[in-house]
């Protein structure tokens, strides 16, 4: 039986519009057609990402999908275009995720030899098991919200955090 692919892309897009919330004069968002920061016009996209020219925090999330590897690969090539400080990547599996297990397992294998190699590190969030698409936003934004504070707190408007948690309660609610 296929998965139901909808939910999960309104995921997706659910988590991209959340991290945008972040952005600020000085903290930069991206998301689905616009190429990563470093890369070409028509190089790689993320699924979403903040940074600030230094550091790059990226989200990866695997729903159609079949090569999961090549969402973490692109960022090693990525250090040959644009040298950041570092590079964080959130890398979430959906109920919806089906290619063979060895993708991932080759992704996990490139993130390590990445973080070796450069300033990058790999934060795997497996919901493969998630009941539902709501308990798996409410985990994963708890996740980016505290390494969004972490990393980029002299570039968020004060408040920031808070109400960006707040609204997304509302709207969960409307």
């Amino acid at each position: 039986m296929k998965p139901d692919f909808a939910p999960w892309l309104q995921f997706e897009s659910r988590l991209a519009a959340w991290m945008q919330s972040f952005a600020t004069s000085a903290l930069r968002f991206r998301a689905g057609r616009q190429a990563i920061p470093g890369f070409p016009s028509d190089g790689f996209r993320a699924d979403a990402l903040l940074t600030n020219s230094q550091v790059l925090l990226a989200l990866e999330v695997e729903v159609k999908q079949t090569h999961p590897d090549t969402n973490v690969g692109k960022y090693w090539l990525l250090s040959e275009h644009h040298e950041y400080k570092k590079i964080v990547l959130f890398h979430v599996y959906t109920p919806a995720y089906s290619s063979y297990g060895w993708r991932k397992t080759l992704g996990e294998f490139y993130a390590r030899r990445m973080s070796a190699e450069l300033p990058f590190e790999y934060v795997l969030l497996d919901k493969k098991s998630s009941p539902d698409t709501e308990t798996a936003f409410a985990e994963v934004c708890a996740v980016l919200e505290l390494r969004i504070r972490q990393e980029f707190s002299h570039e968020l408007a004060p408040g920031t955090v808070q109400q960006i948690a707040a609204g997304d309660a509302r709207n969960a609610r409307a």
